[in-house]
């Protein structure tokens, strides 16, 4: 998560910073921080939150521990999704355990985020990395409503079924 007051932070930060101006929100996401351990060894409970404000937005964001960076954000996410989706099935690295990893942190990331959501609030959710949120909300019985953007195309039917989880 940048903070969306920073000229550092991307476009998507700017946008949603100018967006959520006026009316203000929650932004929760990775902190960009690898903390030591194994969390999917289920010796660790949940990172805790870290919480600031920006602006009217308030940030939440929790750490990620080796592994999980490693099968989630390294492997499935941008070693199998990011190649897939930009017609590029030679750079997809299929290892069974990258799927596993990162169905364990879109599980930690709707954890983390039901408890903060209020009635009526609207879940946007982003990108590729997040694909699963919207599900692991719903079965946490998360009752707001949700979004979703991808910010890249959905690749065809046909390359989209070489990923071995693709449905």
């Amino acid at each position: 998560v940048a903070d969306p007051r920073k000229s550092a932070a991307g476009g998507l930060a700017v946008a949603l910073g100018q967006a959520l101006e006026a009316t203000g929100g929650l932004w929760l996401g990775w902190s960009g921080k690898i903390t030591e351990g194994d969390a999917s060894s289920g010796a660790r409970a949940d990172p805790p939150l870290q919480m600031q404000r920006s602006g009217k937005v308030q940030l939440a964001t929790f750490d990620l521990s080796a592994s999980q960076h490693d099968r989630y954000y390294l492997g499935y996410s941008n070693g199998v999704l990011w190649p897939v989706c930009h017609y590029r099935l030679d750079l997809a690295d299929f290892d069974a355990g990258y799927f596993d990893g990162y169905v364990e942190v879109n599980k930690l990331f709707a954890r983390q985020l039901l408890p903060l959501l209020q009635p009526g609030d609207i879940v946007w959710i982003h990108d590729y990395h997040l694909i699963p949120l919207a599900a692991e909300l719903r079965a946490l019985g998360c009752q707001q409503r949700i979004g979703f953007f991808l910010h890249i195309p959905l690749p065809p039917p046909p390359l989209l079924a070489a990923v071995p989880q693709h449905s």
